[in-house]
């Protein structure tokens, strides 16, 4: 029979996941971030090193 007493402690539990995955996925996006930031700077970048070697 489910114990209705760890009813609350479920939820609690299930409120700390859902907390924990929105962190994630804050990170997930601001290193998407910064990823998309270091990849425009090195498209930058490459150009003017070639430009230099010539």
């Amino acid at each position: 029979m489910f114990d209705i007493s760890k009813l609350g402690d479920m939820a609690k539990i299930a409120s700390e996941a859902k907390n924990m995955q929105e962190k994630q996925d804050k990170m997930a996006r601001e290193q998407l971030d910064l990823l998309k930031k270091i990849s425009g700077q090195m498209d930058a970048l490459i150009p003017l090193i070639k430009e230099a070697k010539t």
